[in-house]
Parts: structure tokens; sequence; C-alpha cells
């Protein structure tokens, strides 16, 4: 089975994924879990506790990661068991970054609590490297799967909740203010209520990303952006896989749901660099999101985008 992980960049993980977990209430009345989150260049940082150890680890939120990771380093020195066979991950980059599948004993992310949570282990040096601070790993998929979680941006929260907080508003007409978007998931968190300059594109909401909006190369040919990614100033990323290098540049516009943003700064992704085959056109990221409260819920497959 393929495994999906995007923070900056995206990598293709060969593991199996799931998870055995339980919610671990706030109180008795209240079902909703709380916690905060350090919202540091545009990612989604979490302070976690594993295996029941007193210290406490920085993981990002990722809804593009799958199953969910753990540096390496980080791995072999809280004792995971991990599989003896390393599987090289593809995505953004070129170099070569190994991964062994293990499992999370017992994750506590405030008072949240999963248990067996499935994970690979891979070298997350450079992305510690590219953000300044220490990743010590990435909640993904096998954490968020089934739930409903709201990202409050503004608030700088993260609740996980067992009834949809957005029921009373799915019928409603999408504005700008508020925006309910129907989603399926395959490796990636994806809707097709998306258009770039009118014409419509799959998108991929992902927490991980850092950037507004990213667009594959097959999304360049399929909506005619060739003379604007032409136009576009090189730049690089570095992702799990190293550098990967893309173009800087500007689109007429993007639309996701009821939301219109008229010439936005976009990211294209350069051939050759890990995001030639995707399911999807344009990566939606944090730089966008990060004006909205975002829920989504795993069980009725929508997200609710609203301002705050």
């Amino acid at each position: 089975m393929k495994e999906r992980c995007s923070l900056c960049l995206v990598i293709s993980l060969l593991v199996a994924a799931g998870c055995v977990s339980s919610y671990a209430q706030a109180s008795g009345k209240d079902p909703t879990v709380e916690v905060p989150f350090n919202f540091h260049r545009n990612e989604i940082i979490l302070a976690v506790k594993i295996g029941g150890e007193a210290r406490t680890l920085n993981m990002m939120l990722d809804t593009g990661t799958d199953p969910s990771a753990i540096d390496l380093a980080t791995a072999k020195a809280i004792g995971l068991k991990l599989d003896r066979i390393g599987r090289p991950g593809s995505g953004g980059g070129t170099e070569v970054n190994l991964t062994y599948a293990t499992k999370l004993p017992l994750l506590e992310v405030g008072e949240l609590v999963a248990k067996n949570l499935e994970a690979v282990a891979i070298d997350l040096s450079q992305v510690s490297q590219h953000l300044g601070i220490t990743v010590h790993g990435v909640l993904g998929h096998s954490l968020l799967k089934g739930r409903i979680v709201q990202i409050d941006y503004p608030k700088r929260v993260i609740r996980f909740y067992s009834k949809s907080p957005s029921q009373k508003v799915v019928d409603r007409p999408n504005t700008a203010d508020r925006t309910v978007l129907r989603f399926w998931y395959d490796e990636n968190v994806l809707v097709d209520a998306v258009t770039v300059n009118g014409k419509k594109v799959i998108g991929n909401l992902d927490t991980g990303s850092d950037g507004t909006f990213k667009i594959t190369p097959a999304a360049v040919l399929s909506l005619g952006l060739e003379d604007q990614y032409n136009k576009a100033s090189p730049s690089v990323s570095v992702g799990f896989n190293g550098v990967s290098q893309n173009r800087d540049g500007q689109v007429g516009n993007v639309a996701v749901g009821g939301i219109s943003i008229d010439g936005p700064a976009v990211i294209f992704f350069s051939k050759g660099m890990g995001h030639d085959k995707r399911a999807w056109g344009i990566n939606i990221g944090n730089a966008f999101l990060k004006d909205y409260v975002v829920t989504i819920d795993y069980q009725a497959k929508l997200i609710t985008l609203e301002k705050a």
C-alpha cells in the first residue's frame, strides 16, 4: 500500500496503515478535546508525549501524511521497535530517504490518547533544519481518520469532536466567510470544488504545506498555465528527500468553494521533482487556511472553512 507524507513537500511511503485509538474526553460532559498549537513558519506544531515519557516532542499535524511519521533518531532514542528493512520513499526532492515501519505504543496529545498508532520512522533532520526547530515527528492519517478535527488557526487551537459542530451549515449556500466542501480520501484530502482562472481542478487540502497554493506540472498543462510558469522565478524548497526545484509565480484567480482570491501567489512544482503523478492538481496549504477555522469531518467527509 502506498503511504504519503507532505510537509513543505510530499513523500510516498510503502508501509501498512491503520491504528487502534481512543478518545480521551476533556470532561464527563464535554466530549471535546482542545489542544493548543504553535504556528511556526506556517506549520502546525503540537507538543506530544510518546510511551508515557515525561518529555514532550514537537510533532507536526499533516492531513497529507499517511500513516504518521517519527524521526528516525528519535524512534531509536525512545526504543521503538523498527522494521528491519528500510524502504525508499518517493516524493519531493531527488535524494533517497529510507523509511522503517513502526508503531507508537502510546501517544498523548493533550488529553487525546491514541494507542498502537501506525507510523514510519524517517530521517527528519532536513525538515528540522529548514524550519529552524527540531521536528520529532508528524501526526497524520493514522491519528486523524474517523475523527472530527477542527483547526482554529486564529486562536491556535485544535479541537477533536465526537459530533460535528458544523451540521447546521451543510446545506447553506457557500459564501466568502463560510464554505462547505465535500471531500474524498485518496492518500490525501481531496476536493473538487476548486477552480484556477475559472477552470476546475482537484484540490488537496494539506495542513502540512506551508504555502498558499502549489500547482503540479500536469495541472500547469491542463489549466493552460504554461506562460505563467515560464514567467515565474526559480526557487527551491527542502523536504524529506532533499532539495526540490520550483518556480514562484502568480495566477489570475483561485476559488475554493465560495472563497475567491484574485491574483494569488502560487508555487509551480517543476517536472522530475516528485510531483508529476498526483491525483490532484493544486495543493491548498496553511498560508491560505490560516485565516479560517477549518473543520475536517472524516466521518461525513465534509470540510467547513469559516472566517473567525
